[in-house]
């Protein structure tokens, strides 16, 4: 009854065998070349940014290994998590996966339900159902994978199930949580949500297992020693954390942050050198516009003399350039005084060096143009950071 409930972003359509498909005998000796077995427990990382799907198998010893990386062809939304029913995200976090929550007869192929919200979502009032990972590369708030992908994921749960495990995980990120490309999206609204999110990350990367993921407080807790019961929205209970994983966990932090710091600097030096050339270019566009209308004024062709030998008027405005509104005819002493303080004003204007010097034309041209990066006084600006940014994200766990 279970699996009749389960849709897959879509009313079911009862197709029987494609959950029955075995694993190829290419995938089995993938599986033994990891040092494991067709029924060991399975793993699933999935990165948003990336758009792929990762496999991990449970070794002999315990620890888990990658055995296949599989291409998402699909999802909707942006990065950042679900938060309502009809927003179209993908869901981002931590989920558990049921033997009942795989769904044989899903109108897109073969699915399995994440189980969103889960305890975390909840604590947040997030709403939504039916969020899958499923075949026919197609998408409303799931992750969507080609047919053949999505039945060799299938059948690798199925198999993992039928070894004894009760749950498999799958735990979805924005992007693979490297200090760079925390760097680069530390301006998001969901920062802080990445940064809990990046715990459990660390967690697998030092100890190959899957942390036991726990919720207080409104946030995702991983590996607690003790602690007793763990309630999502109340205060987080006295707990501890394995004192060697404690010590990687700050020593991975401590090289991460220096990787974070100089990434951070790098982009900043970057979006300065991009903000400068789109300025430059804005003086550049002016300079040539008054070096036409000063051509225009002294009966020249705009374009410059070759062109206008090329177009046949080297001396004389285009027929498309406007021409000047009718002045009276000036004394001839008049004529010969404007016609002089025109050609000294076009020609130290032209051929002045271009330098930044303070009250220079440049500098005064540049201020008289609005930067695109400039806010307007209507926008709401980012709070001043009154220190630098930083990755630190370790719970306040004791030893």
């Amino acid at each position: 009854m279970a699996v009749l409930m389960l849709t897959g972003c879509n009313p079911e359509l009862l197709e029987d065998g494609k959950h029955l498909q075995p694993i190829s005998a290419k995938l089995k000796d993938e599986i033994r070349k990891l040092d494991s077995t067709e029924q060991a427990p399975l793993y699933i990382r999935i990165f948003k940014k990336e758009s792929v799907l990762e496999a991990w198998k449970q070794r002999k010893d315990g620890t888990y290994a990658l055995l296949k990386t599989y291409p998402i062809c699909a999802y909707s939304g942006e990065f950042g998590p679900k938060k309502r029913e009809g927003d179209r995200q993908a869901p981002e976090g931590f989920y558990s996966i049921t033997r009942g929550q795989m769904n044989p007869r899903s109108s897109y192929y073969l699915s399995f339900n994440l189980g969103y919200p889960n305890k975390f979502d909840r604590a947040y009032g997030r709403t939504g159902k039916h969020l899958m990972v499923h075949g026919s590369c197609s998408s409303r708030g799931c992750y969507a994978m080609e047919d053949a992908p999505i039945a060799e994921i299938y059948a690798l749960g199925r198999e993992s199930f039928a070894g004894g495990q009760r749950t498999f995980e799958v735990h979805a990120f924005p992007f693979r949580m490297t200090p760079e490309n925390m760097a680069r999206y530390r301006d998001s609204e969901h920062f802080a949500f990445w940064q809990n999110l990046k715990n459990g990350y660390d967690h697998f990367q030092i100890t190959r297992k899957p942390p036991k993921v726990e919720v207080c407080n409104r946030t995702y807790i991983f590996d607690p020693v003790g602690g007793g019961h763990f309630d999502a929205t109340g205060p987080c209970p006295d707990y501890a954390l394995e004192p060697s994983l404690l010590a990687s966990l700050k020593k991975l932090r401590a090289k991460e942050n220096v990787r974070f710091q100089q990434a951070v600097l790098e982009l900043e030096q970057q979006a300065k050198e991009k903000e400068i050339k789109t300025a430059d270019a804005m003086v550049d566009s002016q300079l040539d516009l008054l070096k036409r209308k000063q051509r225009i004024a002294e009966g020249k062709n705009p374009d410059g003399f070759l062109a206008g030998l090329i177009n046949g008027n080297p001396t004389t405005p285009s027929a498309n350039a406007p021409s000047a509104a009718p002045t009276p005819a000036p004394t001839q002493a008049q004529g010969q005084g404007q016609a002089s303080q025109q050609q000294a004003l076009a020609q130290s204007e032209i051929n002045r060096p271009q330098t930044e010097q303070s009250g220079s034309f440049f500098s005064r041209l540049r201020s008289a143009v609005a930067s695109p990066f400039k806010r307007s006084a209507s926008e709401p600006t980012q709070p001043q950071q009154t220190s630098e940014p930083s990755l630190l994200t370790l719970p306040k766990a004791r030893q």
